[in-house]
């Protein structure tokens, strides 16, 4: 998994043991909110998710921490990395001992049943609760977090900068759907580029500090923006419902104006550049098998997996 950012106080000089304490933590968002840990004593917003046990699996750690902190059901084959955060520093609790945790991050789905928690003493003392909520507002509380236990300050600030790293992510993905039509598409340039940069517009009026946004301002033209963007896209679409929602209503005005085999053809090859946190999902696996039917000659079934994966959303609400 690759390292998102490190945390390092080097205030352990001297110290002569170790205590290693990984955790794998969740990101979870849905219809454009994110399920995040509410501390209702303490006032900040944190990742669900905990230690891993000696042994464990860190994706089994994830299932286990996430139905007990906020009872989630975590859907396994939806799980897939975002990325680490490695913190040292000198524990606050055992003499002379450095603490060390990498902090495991995974994008994933869950069940729409909420279980009862099962929380520690301590989660209970701080009145843990789940809460969907805007990712600007759990920056914005986050950032003004302070508390007398360095510990805490610390963790709330490495939340703090994961909650706007993925932010990023969410600000690029609104505009991927335009970059991979454009991409497979070339000439539907002119079609689309008057709303790709009605999209960009906005996006920049609401997050005028965006360094990414900013970029893409002084590229050419829409097109070389789309390039840039996927090129920049490092992280996994967080938001797939999202993501799909602009993707599907993109290639739906293409599927009508394509022929049938040269359409189903880019589409098979435009699902292998998916990220890999949506590729095997539905609706977007259709991409891989919706022209199978055509080598019997059964093109209307082929049209109706097409005509099916259009409608996938409308089903959604």
């Amino acid at each position: 998994m690759k390292q998102l950012f490190a945390i390092d106080l080097r205030d352990y000089d001297g110290c002569t043991k170790v205590f290693s304490r990984p955790s794998a933590r969740g990101i979870i968002i849905r219809n454009g909110k994110i399920a995040l840990v509410y501390s209702v004593r303490d006032k900040y917003f944190k990742f669900p998710g905990g230690g891993i046990h000696g042994g464990e699996d860190k994706k089994t750690a994830l299932t286990r921490e996430v139905r007990e902190e906020v009872g989630l059901t975590v859907i396994p084959e939806s799980i897939s990395e975002f990325g680490s955060v490695m913190r040292r520093q000198k524990s606050n609790v055992a003499p002379g001992t450095v603490f060390i945790q990498e902090n495991f991050y995974y994008v994933c789905r869950v069940e729409d049943t909420i279980a009862e928690q099962k929380l520690d003493d301590y989660e209970r003392d701080a009145e843990f609760t789940l809460q969907w909520t805007d990712i600007d507002e759990a920056i914005r509380v986050n950032d003004t977090f302070t508390s007398p236990d360095s510990f805490d300050e610390i963790m709330i600030r490495r939340e703090l900068r994961v909650l706007q790293i993925i932010r990023e992510a969410m600000i690029k993905q609104t505009l991927l759907p335009f970059g991979y039509v454009m991409r497979v598409f070339p000439d539907v340039e002119k079609t689309y580029s008057v709303e790709y940069s009605e999209a960009l517009e906005e996006l920049l009026a609401k997050h005028p500090e965006s360094r990414f946004l900013k970029q893409l301002e002084a590229v050419s033209g829409a097109k070389e923006s789309a390039d840039e963007i996927l090129a920049e896209n490092d992280s996994p679409v967080v938001a797939p419902d999202d993501f799909g929602r602009d993707f599907i209503k993109l290639i739906q005005g293409i599927y009508e104006e394509t022929e049938l085999s040269t359409f189903a053809d880019i589409m098979y090859r435009l699902w292998g550049t998916l990220p890999d946190g949506i590729k095997n999902t539905e609706p977007f696996i259709t991409l891989c098998y919706a022209d199978d039917p055509l080598s019997c000659g059964e093109e209307a079934r082929t049209r109706r997996i097409y005509r099916n994966l259009f409608q996938y959303y409308d089903s959604q609400g």
